[in-house]
């Protein structure tokens, strides 16, 4: 008779472990099924919107201030385009008589809160109560309540989402693709070339009216819009644009 001999053998170690890493994963899976899904999604926030109608919105963040916002007037007038100035509560009281001319020239103005101030937006209580002091800062001025709000540096959380829809403020970014960062400046012929180089309908495309030297901005407008002007494009404020959503 011929015995047969089976001798047991031990699975290697690194088997052992992927075995176990895998029945955790498919247990955090499965209770992750069983979990309330957040009642704000990405929609909620505005970075461009999706048509293919030729128009974007042009948005000015950080002012009002005299040279940079009175500039940026003066082109949207040459070339009658409509846009949307997001305006931090502080410099609203330093210039109020801008807010004013930014409101009479048609143009729309959003929210980028009162102190501009990075440190509070981890905190939804103290960032809604900032807010607030720049809408009501607006609505004094213009007597119009801002509902576009524009975080500082496009900085968001889940958190900040919900507290701002709760107090119907809609968050607006901006097309990632289409920040030429001319807060520091760069010549104007290179930001227009971005501009141009990377456009498409429905963009909002982000510029600075606010703090510093805006000469380089100014110019950069007003070539990008005689440059997108001459493709067909139209310049609209951010309000119209969601409007144009899914428009052909």
């Amino acid at each position: 008779m011929i015995v047969l001999v089976v001798r047991k053998r031990r699975l290697p170690i690194f088997l052992v472990l992927l075995i176990f890493f895998m029945v955790l994963t498919c247990l955090i899976w499965k209770v992750g099924q069983n979990q309330p899904q957040p009642c704000v999604q990405p929609q909620d926030v505005i970075g461009e919107v999706e048509t293919s109608i030729k128009a974007v919105a042009f948005t000015f963040d950080d002012g009002p201030s005299p040279q940079g916002t009175r500039g940026i007037l003066n082109v949207l007038a040459q070339h009658q385009a409509k846009a949307t100035f997001f305006m931090v509560g502080t410099q609203i009281e330093k210039y109020p008589h801008l807010v004013k001319e930014v409101q009479l020239a048609g143009q729309e103005i959003g929210n980028h809160s009162y102190s501009h101030d990075y440190n509070i937006w981890d905190n939804p209580e103290v960032a809604i109560q900032d807010l607030k002091k720049s809408e009501q800062l607006i609505y004094t001025l213009t007597g119009q309540r801002p509902f576009l709000y524009r975080p500082p540096g496009g900085f968001i959380n889940e958190k900040m989402m919900e507290a701002s829809k709760e107090h119907n403020f809609r968050i607006v970014t901006w097309s990632w693709i289409q920040d030429t960062k001319d807060w520091k400046s760069p010549p104007a012929e290179r930001q227009a070339a971005h501009i141009i180089k990377h456009i498409k309908p429905g963009q909002i495309l982000l510029f600075h009216d606010g703090w510093g030297d805006r000469s380089q901005t100014i110019k950069a407008v007003d070539i990008c819009m005689e440059k997108l002007s001459a493709q067909g494009y139209q310049f609209v404020t951010v309000s119209e644009l969601i409007r144009l959503e899914n428009q052909e």
